[in-house]
């Protein structure tokens, strides 16, 4: 983003280079609304134009030629003081350029700022007030200027929190030298900055597979055609030869050609719960940052594998995301994850109740909780006679809770123990605890976190 006084065009950086197989949100480019850009002006010493009043009338009662020059002096220095400021004000100008309007936790958000004076007069002191609201992110700075005399900085902070936040306002202010009046040049615009949840790579998560009836025999995943032909149909220019169907088209007295299976799995459907009373710790170490990279995480390895993949994540807003596939909807995903928060009231087996329908037959969901109710078991056993394979992955609330916590209040069970449960039913079971070693998708394996990128 770039911001300019009088009307000066916008322009955005084109995006850096995602390290994530070339997949860029779709949001890194596009040019920013219109902005409007204000100027005002402030007396900051009203004491001194008073006491120029007061000078005037002592002079004309008294007669005194020292009191009249006192009273040039002042008028002179107000009016010399305002048209210094008002100077100022029209001719100041910023422009700021947002290298990118996006980064994943762990990336630094940079932006350059260029300060201008297309006035003869000086700037002696500009203050440049920025209201972003990146946690940590100050771009702030007092400049000096000379007449027609440009400065420029770059400002670089690391993002360590994800969310959608907002670049701007922005203020300069400014004044003469003596303080008698401040000017303040207001760009009004803001630009959104979202920042993505790490993308981990955990070899370790479960990825059960659905089965779809009817549609392939085989459980052999495969990026790309199988063996495996679930339909014939009739032949098209420029299929192969292994593609043609010999037996059917004898039989049709045509060329018929089979129909191979992409995808011999159903789709895949990722339920994070955002249920407030089971969720502890606070900031980056907490089960809600954990339970969030490691839904990433799954996505993220679900699109790499060509599954379909949903996403249910029911807080203080209801969010249901259809399967989809490619890099387009592995970023809306991460948008998704970028903004939740866990401040529902829903508990997870009243979630699974309200998402049954939803979710439909044979397909996969992994489940991502700290929650240790037993009272949602129930609904995995009943997934699985729909023909649906579930997982769960289970974030161990008792490692993050301080002094005082009560992790997953609805329970005294373990995550360990729940796990244990899960094992001796059948259900594929991961347990995460507080500080467990990510490694960074794109980075070398030396190259850890601890649930989230410091």
């Amino acid at each position: 983003m770039a911001m300019g006084a009088r009307g000066r065009a916008t322009s955005i950086e084109p995006a850096v280079t995602s390290r994530f197989d070339g997949m860029v949100p779709p949001s890194a480019s596009g040019a920013d609304p219109a902005f409007e850009v204000s100027g005002e002006l402030k007396l900051l010493r009203p004491a001194i134009p008073i006491l120029g009043v007061v000078l005037m009338v002592l002079a004309l009662v008294a007669g005194v030629p020292i009191l009249y020059y006192m009273v040039y002096a002042v008028v002179a220095l107000v009016v010399l003081t305002f048209i210094w400021t008002r100077s100022l004000v029209r001719w100041l100008s910023v422009t700021r350029v947002l290298r990118t309007k996006w980064c994943v936790v762990g990336e630094p958000i940079v932006e350059e700022f260029i300060l201008r004076n297309g006035g003869r007069l000086p700037a002696l002191w500009v203050e440049v007030r920025d209201e972003s609201t990146v946690p940590g992110y100050e771009p702030g700075s007092v400049q000096t200027l000379g007449g027609f005399e440009q400065r420029q900085w770059r400002m670089r902070t690391v993002c360590n929190r994800r969310g959608l936040y907002e670049l701007g306002p922005l203020r300069l202010v400014t004044g003469d030298p003596f303080g008698i009046f401040q000017g303040t040049v207001t760009y009004h615009a803001s630009t959104s900055f979202i920042v993505y949840p790490p993308l981990l790579d955990l070899p370790d998560l479960p990825m059960p597979y659905g089965r779809l009836p009817g549609t392939s025999r085989t459980h052999i995943r495969s990026l790309d055609v199988t063996t495996d032909a679930s339909s014939i149909r009739a032949y098209a220019p420029g299929d192969s030869l292994h593609r043609i169907h010999w037996l059917s088209s004898a039989r049709a007295g045509e060329l018929r050609s089979k129909e191979f299976d992409f995808e011999p799995s159903g789709n895949l459907w990722a339920i994070l719960d955002l249920d407030r009373a089971v969720h502890v710790g606070e900031g980056l170490e907490s089960t809600e940052e954990y339970a969030v990279n490691v839904t990433g995480a799954l996505i993220h390895r679900a699109l790499r594998d060509n599954k379909s993949v949903g996403l249910v994540a029911i807080g203080g807003t209801r969010v249901i995301v259809q399967p989809g596939k490619g890099s387009a909807h592995l970023w809306r995903l991460m948008e998704v994850l970028a903004t939740v928060r866990a401040d529902g009231t829903e508990p997870l087996d009243r979630v699974f109740s309200d998402v049954q329908s939803t979710l439909g037959r044979g397909l996969s969901v992994v489940t991502i909780t700290p929650s240790t109710d037993p009272a949602w078991l129930q609904h995995l056993h009943s997934a699985r006679a729909r023909a649906t394979m579930p997982a769960v992955i289970l974030i161990d609330a008792a490692t993050f809770a301080s002094r005082g916590e009560r992790p997953g209040l609805r329970s005294s069970v373990s995550a360990r123990a729940l796990q244990a449960q899960l094992g001796s039913a059948g259900f594929q079971t991961h347990v995460v605890q507080q500080g467990q070693q990510f490694q960074i998708v794109g980075q070398p394996a030396a190259q850890t976190a601890r649930g989230h990128v410091n």
